[in-house]
């Protein structure tokens, strides 16, 4: 499996970072893990060759804020494939529908085409169980605590991508023994001691501590703040790594990671 990091931002793009998203590549399929601002970097030459032979872009979406989705508008320009398949989580684990919530986003005059309208064939897929099968590829999900609801994906034994939520131990499962774990740290601990948040994101302590129990192989912090420059995101990363034990780091975008299982 090959993840791409295309974007690592949360809310919005600074520092020359992107808001969410991350190309998989395994077992003959291309996957996005969320398509926030990030999505535009498949247009760069070295990604776009990535792209070439797969006919079908699978796209999973943890939820529907814009920061994770608006990247689905750049599709029509950066996919040459025949068709685009999103999955995205539905009642309960989220207040919307895809569709619904896809549909209403994606029409004038927020944007000129409807999905229909799209070169591509555009399918949606409601996520209402907790397992899927993308191609002989085991996927698992689990409904997060944020506003609006969101959910982790993992991928096979390779991947747990978890973002926009509160660090919870009870989820422990998605995430054990994987051999990379995105998980957001939106918070430092002192930030989230002195502004008494603890629901919706998460905080540096608690993340370290969750993917130590884990026994996650490695630790990619994502989901940053966007004002936090790179080396406060790299001291962050250290922090994380005294505690969790194991290497943590945060991805550099546009630089492809191999990651065995």
């Amino acid at each position: 499996m090959e993840l791409i990091p295309l974007g690592t931002n949360g809310y919005f793009p600074s520092y020359g970072r992107q808001t969410m998203s991350f190309l998989a590549l395994a077992g003959g399929r291309a996957m996005l893990l969320d398509a926030g601002t990030g999505v535009s970097r498949l247009l760069e030459p070295r990604l776009a060759s990535r792209l070439e032979g797969f006919d079908t872009l699978d796209v999973i979406l943890s939820h529907y804020h814009l920061d994770h989705v608006v990247g689905l508008s750049y599709l029509p320009a950066v996919w040459k494939g025949s068709k685009v398949r999103i999955f995205g989580p539905a009642p309960p684990v989220a207040e919307a529908d895809p569709r619904s919530a896809l549909e209403a986003l994606f029409r004038p005059p927020f944007f000129v085409k409807t999905m229909e309208a799209w070169s591509c064939e555009v399918e949606i897929v409601p996520v209402e169980g907790e397992e899927m099968d993308l191609g002989g590829l085991p996927v698992q999900v689990r409904g997060q605590s944020h506003p609006g609801g969101s959910m982790g994906v993992r991928l096979g034994d390779g991947i747990a991508y978890l973002t926009d939520t509160s660090v919870d131990f009870s989820g422990l499962p998605l995430a054990m023994g994987v051999k990379v774990l995105l998980h957001e740290v939106w918070w430092t601990d002192e930030e989230a001691e002195a502004e008494g948040r603890t629901a919706g994101h998460s905080a540096l302590s608690a993340v370290a501590t969750f993917a130590r129990d884990a026994r996650a192989g490695r630790l990619l912090v994502v989901h940053h703040h966007p004002k936090r420059t790179q080396e406060e995101i790299e001291a962050i990363a250290e922090r994380a790594a005294a505690i969790a034990g194991i290497p943590v780091s945060a991805p550099e975008e546009g630089v492809p990671l191999t990651v065995d299982g």
